[in-house]
C-alpha cells in the first residue's frame, strides 16, 4: 500500500476562488459574479484570471488545489467547464484559506513547491504560508503582477515576452456556448447539483 503522506504533485497552486478568479473589476465588466450556484456562473468568471491560472499550471507543470467553499455539486461541475487542472480541495475546517492549507497538508506529503492565490489577509496565514503567498487585490482580480510572483515563488523563470494570456480555441468555445445555452435556455441551469449534459453542449 501507498504512503498516505505520498506526493501527488511537485508542485501546487493552492488556489482560493473569490477575488482571484472573479473580482470587483470583473463583475463590472461581465455584469455579475458567479453566486447563483448553477453553470450559468460559468460566464462571470474572468477570462483573464483564468488565462493566467492555465498558464502558470502549464509552465509550472503544476496541479491546482481548490479552497472548501468550492468543493461540492456544481462549483465542482463548474471547475470541469472551466477545464483547471484540479487535483483536490482542502478539508472544510474553521479559521480560512490558512486553516484549510494546513489541514490539507496535514496528511500529504509537501510537494516540492507550492503558492498560496488568496485574498486572504497575510496575518491570516502563518509565517510559513506567508513565504508562498501570493495576495490578491478583490477589487482587481488575479493580475499580471500576480503571475509573475506566482511563478517565482514556484521557482520557473517568466517568459521573456510575456503577453496577456489567451484562453485556447476549445475552452474559448466551450465557455461561448454555455453562454449561450444560459442566455436563451436558463431551465438547463436550474439544478445546482447536476452539471450540463454533455450533448447540450455540442448543440
Amino acid at each position: 500500500m501507498g504512503n498516505p503522506k505520498e506526493i501527488m504533485s511537485e508542485r501546487l497552486i493552492m488556489l482560493d476562488v473569490p477575488g482571484v478568479l472573479y473580482s470587483d473589476r470583473s463583475q463590472a465588466r461581465l455584469g455579475g459574479v458567479p453566486d447563483s450556484g448553477t453553470l450559468r456562473d460559468v460566464h462571470f468568471f474572468d477570462p483573464i484570471a483564468l488565462g493566467y491560472i492555465r498558464r502558470l499550471f502549464g509552465l509550472a507543470g503544476a496541479r491546482v488545489v481548490v479552497s472548501d467553499a468550492w468543493r461540492r455539486g456544481t462549483p465542482a461541475a463548474i471547475f470541469q467547464q472551466l477545464d483547471l487542472q484540479v487535483e483536490g480541495m482542502t478539508p472544510p475546517v474553521a479559521g480560512g484559506h490558512g486553516a484549510q492549507i494546513s489541514a490539507y497538508f496535514a496528511s500529504r506529503a509537501m510537494p516540492s513547491s507550492y503558492v498560496i492565490v488568496s485574498c486572504a489577509p497575510a496575518a491570516s496565514m502563518t509565517e510559513a504560508q506567508r513565504e508562498h503567498l501570493v495576495s490578491v487585490d478583490p477589487a482587481q482580480g488575479l493580475t499580471v503582477a500576480n503571475f509573475r510572483q506566482a511563478l517565482d515563488i514556484l521557482g520557473v523563470a517568466c517568459p521573456s515576452t510575456l503577453m496577456p494570456p489567451r484562453l485556447d480555441a476549445g475552452l474559448r468555445a466551450k465557455l461561448a456556448q454555455l453562454q449561450r445555452l444560459a442566455r436563451e435556455e436558463p431551465t438547463r441551469f436550474d439544478t445546482p447539483a447536476e452539471p450540463v449534459p454533455a450533448a447540450a453542449l455540442h448543440a
